[in-house]
């Protein structure tokens, strides 16, 4: 992987997960579903609704027989705020777990964490 930062338009995936979550269960513990719901997959919402990623480095796994994994920061766009977060992914970038995660309530304060994290 490339050490690289890209950039993508902003994409907030709450709100599809509420209305994914209404069509297969119904309006009765809405939001105590959607909250199961995000908290097991919240590594792949934030992967998903990323809009910055940037390359940190290779995880170091203790099992040396495990496939590598790598290990990106990004600026994401989850619940209406914007999070910077670190995030595992597999080779095929599929999102293992998230290391780290900080909220922000606008985009300007995110882009500041997020490039000063980047380019230390």
């Amino acid at each position: 992987m490339p050490y690289v930062t890209t950039s993508q338009p902003a994409t907030d995936c709450y709100p599809a997960l509420i209305a994914d979550v209404r069509a297969e269960f119904g309006d009765e513990g809405l939001m105590a579903n959607v909250e199961r719901f995000a908290t097991a997959e919240e590594p792949d919402f934030l992967w998903e609704g990323r809009i910055e990623e940037h390359y940190l480095g290779e995880w170091l796994n203790e099992d040396e027989h495990a496939d590598s994994l790598h290990c990106i920061l990004i600026l994401s766009h989850f619940r209406g705020q914007f999070v910077v977060a670190s995030v595992v992914v597999d080779g095929d970038e599929r999102p293992q777990f998230a290391t780290m995660q900080r909220p922000y309530d606008n985009r300007e304060a995110a882009d500041q964490a997020f490039h000063a994290i980047a380019h230390r």
